[in-house]
C-alpha cells in the first residue's frame, strides 16, 4: 500500500510539474497580418520588431486598449502542428486590429477587380472570333461557352477558384459557377437572349441568393448577365435596382456588352 502511495505522489507531482510550467502566452503578429510567434515570453529570442516576410512593424497587445494578444499553452516537448491565426477583434474593447481593416480592403480590391474583369470581357468574346489563318471563329452561344471563357481568364486575377457544379431550378442543365476564395465571392453567370424576360433574370438570383445562403460562407454574390444584343434598357439603373434583391448577401450584377 506505501508503495502504491508513494507511486501516486510520484505522478501527482509530474503532473502538478507539467501544468505548473505551461501558461497561456503572448502572440506577436505584424501589422499585415503575419504571425511571428504565439509564444513570445517563453521564446522571447523569436520576437521581431518588424516581420521578416513583409516588413510591417509589430505589435503583442491590443494598441487601443493594451490587451496582450493571446498565444499559445506552452507544453514542454510538445509542439503544435500548424500555425495560429491572429485574432481580428480585441476580446476586452472589441478595437478591431490591423490586419482585420487590411483584409477587409482587399475583399473590397478583390470585388472591383472582377468587376473589371467581368466588364471587358466582351471585348474578349470580340477578339475571339477573328482567328489565324481562317480557323473556324470562338462564338459564346450558350452559358456553358461562358463558363469556360471565365475559367481561362479569372487565372488572370484570381488564385484560389474553385469550381461549383449545381442544376438549378431555372435551367435546363447543370450549370457551374465560381467560388473565388478566401474572398469569399461567388460568380454566377447569365446569358441574356431575345425572349427572355428580365423577370427571369430575378427569380434566378432568389435561387442563387437561397442556395449560397444556405452555404454560410459566401460574403457576397457577384452575377454576370452577357447581353450582347443589348436587349436590357438601362443597364445601369437595372444594376441598381437588381443590388437590392437581398440584403444579407449582398448581390452585384453586373451586365457586359
Amino acid at each position: 500500500m506505501r508503495l502504491t502511495t508513494n507511486v501516486l505522489h510520484l505522478q501527482e507531482s509530474d503532473a502538478m510539474r507539467v501544468v505548473k510550467d505551461s501558461f497561456a502566452d503572448v502572440m506577436q503578429v505584424c501589422r499585415n497580418g503575419h504571425v511571428i510567434t504565439d509564444l513570445l515570453h517563453t521564446f522571447p529570442e523569436h520576437g521581431l520588431s518588424h516581420c521578416d516576410r513583409c516588413g510591417a512593424s509589430t505589435l503583442d497587445r491590443c494598441p487601443t486598449c493594451g490587451l496582450e494578444l493571446p498565444g499559445a499553452t506552452f507544453v514542454p516537448e510538445s509542439w503544435p502542428i500548424g500555425e495560429r491565426q491572429p485574432p481580428q477583434f480585441c476580446s476586452r474593447c472589441g478595437a478591431s486590429f490591423p490586419w482585420t481593416r487590411r483584409r477587409a480592403t482587399a475583399g473590397a480590391n478583390k470585388l472591383a477587380a472582377l468587376e473589371a474583369l467581368l466588364r471587358k470581357l466582351p471585348r474578349v468574346a470580340r477578339q475571339l472570333r477573328v482567328r489565324h489563318a481562317n480557323r473556324p471563329a470562338w462564338q459564346i452561344e450558350d452559358e456553358h461557352d461562358l463558363e469556360d471563357l471565365l475559367r481561362a481568364l479569372l487565372p488572370l486575377s484570381f488564385d484560389d477558384i474553385r469550381l461549383e457544379n449545381r442544376t438549378p431550378a431555372y435551367a435546363t442543365g447543370s450549370r457551374t459557377d465560381f467560388l473565388l476564395g478566401p474572398s469569399g465571392i461567388a460568380l454566377t453567370v447569365k446569358l441574356m437572349r431575345r425572349g427572355r424576360e428580365e423577370a427571369a433574370l430575378r427569380e434566378g438570383w432568389r435561387e442563387d441568393i437561397a442556395y449560397y445562403r444556405r452555404r454560410g460562407q459566401c460574403k457576397a454574390l457577384v452575377s454576370l448577365v452577357y447581353d450582347p444584343a443589348q436587349l436590357l434598357f438601362h443597364p445601369e439603373h437595372l444594376e441598381k435596382t437588381w443590388a437590392s434583391l437581398s440584403d444579407d448577401l449582398p448581390l452585384r450584377a453586373v451586365v457586359a456588352s
